[in-house]
């Protein structure tokens, strides 16, 4: 029997493990300058997904809008490459010409193991007294939440029309834990109000929203010209200390300024994820609350957060809440990974319309692949053209999601039959098996990559030891499986 070198290289991790799916997260930046939305729904971009197991996928599409006047531009989340009425989209029209209109949509779907596609849609759609031209930035996101998984979410997509002179609840969605962990929770979606009313709009563990970053605050353009729809996105994270029921809030309140009739529309989502704190996911957040914050001079840091990644991954960065200006200057806006922004959809680009029109809610999302170590992500703004008062008000928070690469295919588990260990690891062709218990050889030998897809299967001879040949296949981490059990190994 040859001499076993393992376990010493790479630190690669020892634990036997058993496949199945865990989170994963995909993105696709949208960039259309000057589309035609005018007649069918138009594709604006996809995301194409192999899951290895049923489960339940959350689609997040946000970013910005320049829309030409007289025309309502619909955009969605969407698993069919079409749009539904009520929260099965957000509507976006402007008032003014240049000037852009932040939005942000979410639907949560079922889905079967196999591959399924996720869209990006737009249309001219109801108005169409302008061009139906429109410039559209932002990003499609797809997360998966496998049913197997020890990661959980819960969302309900809903309808609201009422009085919300008082503080509402519009909507609430309760989810059960088994372990303390985190809930990240975002209530975004569109509404229609009164013009001269200030609609305050908050994701709550509570029936109460508090000031600056625990809510957002929009306001309708006109009545008249039927400028009246708003998009809004507001997120919270909240540490849960045991297992149990939880239940979160959707709340609405006409605040700081009701001179109108107190009623509106609100088209939105609820959504409630759940990450258990022992697992390899890490939620990290930050709330900002800046009052005339000078972002004159360059990118000015909003927020940031500090991660310490054990190993290669994805984090998803996403920046949200709302902002009140002066007109004339246009105020940029970014979730980023260096503390810069890029244009187009790296950015979001707002601008006060008057005095009294001069808030917006806000949603940018960034996803990144990063490596073993320490990173830092930011909230930015900045101060970019124009003339006027170069400060703003923004109030919000920076969530930051972390998902090692490992932790999409595999969880420890405690050993039992058909144990081995492997050498040499790393390789660069040959790997070596050694069994340390009975074998049943009914189970072959799989090479499985960091998804949980399996490569290439190998005959089981029954035998103590065998050899599988890997040089085929680039320098990656892959699992050996056999049976339920499976180690790491690097291909060099």
């Amino acid at each position: 029997m040859k001499k076993i070198y393992l376990l010493s290289f790479l630190f690669l991790s020892s634990a036997l493990v058993t496949i199945h799916a865990q989170n994963n997260i995909y993105s696709k930046y949208i960039n259309h300058p000057s589309i035609n939305l005018r007649g069918a729904v138009v594709e604006l971009g996809n995301i194409n997904a192999d899951f290895p197991s049923d489960g339940y996928v959350v689609v997040h599409f946000d970013g910005e809008c320049y829309a030409s006047v007289g025309d309502r531009i619909v955009v969605a989340a969407s698993n069919d490459g079409n749009w539904t009425s009520n929260d099965g989209n957000v509507g976006i029209e402007n008032s003014m010409p240049g000037f852009g209109r932040p939005f942000s949509h979410t639907r949560v779907y079922p889905v079967t193991a196999g591959a399924h596609t996720f869209y990006a849609v737009g249309q001219n759609f109801v108005e169409t007294e302008g061009s139906g031209i429109a410039t559209i930035y932002g990003t499609l996101t797809v997360e998966y939440f496998p049913d197997s998984g020890s990661a959980k979410v819960e969302s309900t997509g809903f309808v609201f029309n009422g009085d919300v002179t008082n503080t509402t609840v519009v909507e609430e969605q309760t989810i059960s834990v088994n372990a303390p962990g985190k809930i990240v929770v975002r209530f975004d979606g569109f509404i229609t109000s009164s013009e001269s009313d200030r609609i305050v709009l908050a994701a709550s563990n509570t029936m109460n929203w508090s000031f600056n970053d625990g809510n957002v605050a929009v306001e309708a353009v006109n009545d008249g010209g039927d400028v009246d729809q708003n998009s809004f996105s507001h997120t919270r994270v909240y540490n849960v200390s045991s297992a149990g029921d939880y239940t979160y809030y959707a709340l609405a309140q006409v605040y700081g300024k009701a001179f109108g009739t107190g009623m509106i529309w609100v088209y939105g989502n609820l959504l409630v994820e759940y990450f258990p704190t022992s697992e390899s996911e890490k939620i990290l957040s930050s709330g900002f609350s800046h009052t005339k914050i000078d972002l004159n001079g360059g990118p000015t840091s909003l927020t940031s957060i500090d991660l310490n990644a054990p190993e290669s991954g994805k984090v998803s960065v996403v920046l949200d809440g709302y902002f009140t200006a002066n007109p004339g200057y246009t105020v940029v806006l970014a979730a980023s990974d260096n503390g810069e922004y890029t244009p187009n959809d790296g950015n979001l680009t707002l601008e006060a319309l008057d005095l009294d029109q001069n808030r917006y809610s806000f949603s940018h999302t960034r996803l990144y692949n990063i490596g073993a170590g320490n990173h830092t992500l930011y909230g930015v703004g900045e101060i970019f053209g124009g003339t006027g008062a170069k400060t703003a008000d923004l109030f919000g928070l920076l969530t930051v999601k972390y998902i090692p690469y490992s932790a999409t295919a595999v969880n420890e588990i405690a050993a039992s039959n058909n144990t081995f260990d492997v050498f040499p690891n790393p390789s660069n062709g040959e790997v070596n098996i050694i069994f340390k218990n009975p074998v049943d050889s009914k189970h072959g030998i799989q090479l499985v990559d960091l998804n949980g897809h399996i490569l290439k299967e190998y005959p089981n001879n029954g035998k103590e030891e065998m050899m599988i040949d890997v040089s085929a296949f680039p320098a990656n981490q892959y699992w050996i499986k056999v049976g339920e059990q499976a180690k790491a190994i690097m291909k060099l």
